[in-house]
């Protein structure tokens, strides 16, 4: 069994519309069974306060986001992952959001934050995955890919991909993300944005690179820098994690999960 698979990279503008049009148009030219957007979608990443954040905020389900995106994934016949700034009460989160075949699935909220992030977004404290075109996935977002125990709880969970959406501008999480695909025989998928955003005191440029990995490490898709484009692989989703050097990868993993409990 194959899924294809893929990301779309673009600059993240101040204008939902012109995001929504960006990634219509590449759903429309691609055949995409899962579409991964990058961190917070379609309304940017830097804010000056979380008054102006808020402003930006939407609830999901049920917000203008989720509901253009939940229409596109029936047009187009896809899943969809994508990030919005949700607005729950007076809190605000750093979230993925699932949907796929014109309906919602889900949503992720991004547990680890940058210290930045701290100051504007409420952590989320849940990890799960979603059942998406047929496999169980693992979403993700960004920092949280530094953190391995997310992924490998994810894996215990039974996730046969992972789904990496991402604004950042250096490239360790580049680096990592194929440490994550290697150590957990599952093929991920990275998109990060391109672009830049400034406010006071801040400057932010962002890499792009965003790129597909199978589960044995090697890049099937490596996007360039600066540039809007998307990509669409076959990849075989994590099925009995095994190679040359051990036969049971879940049972060695075993080993560790029972340790903890201890």
């Amino acid at each position: 069994m194959t899924v294809k698979v893929g990301y779309i990279q673009y600059d993240v503008r101040r204008d939902r519309e012109l995001n929504y049009e960006v990634v219509r148009r590449y759903l429309e030219r691609s055949e995409f069974e899962i579409a991964v957007l990058p961190e917070l979608s379609f309304c940017g990443y830097l804010f000056k306060s979380k008054h102006e954040l808020l402003r930006a905020a939407e609830p999901v389900p049920g917000g203008v986001s989720t509901e253009r995106m939940r229409e596109f994934s029936k047009r187009y016949g896809c899943a969809i992952i994508f990030g919005v700034a949700e607005l729950d009460g007076e809190d605000v989160y750093n979230t993925a959001v699932v949907v796929s075949g014109g309906k919602y699935v889900g949503k992720y909220r991004k547990i680890h934050l940058s210290t930045l992030e701290k100051q504007l977004f409420k952590r989320g404290t849940d990890n799960c995955i979603f059942y998406v075109g047929g496999i169980k996935v693992g979403v993700q977002i960004c920092f949280d890919l530094w953190f391995p125990e997310i992924s490998r709880e994810q894996i215990t969970m039974g996730a046969e991909l992972l789904c990496v959406l991402a604004n950042f501008g250096g490239e360790t999480t580049y680096i990592i993300s194929q440490t994550r695909a290697i150590e957990n025989l599952t093929p991920l998928v990275l998109c990060n944005r391109i672009g830049s955003e400034r406010i006071a005191g801040i400057d932010a440029d962002f890499l792009g690179r965003s790129t597909i990995i199978d589960k044995s490490g090697k890049r099937s898709s490596v996007a360039g820098e600066g540039r809007e484009l998307s990509c669409v692989c076959e990849v075989s989703p994590a099925g009995e994690r095994s190679n040359v050097i051990c036969g049971d990868f879940m049972a060695e993993i075993s080993l560790h999960i029972c340790c903890c409990k201890k």
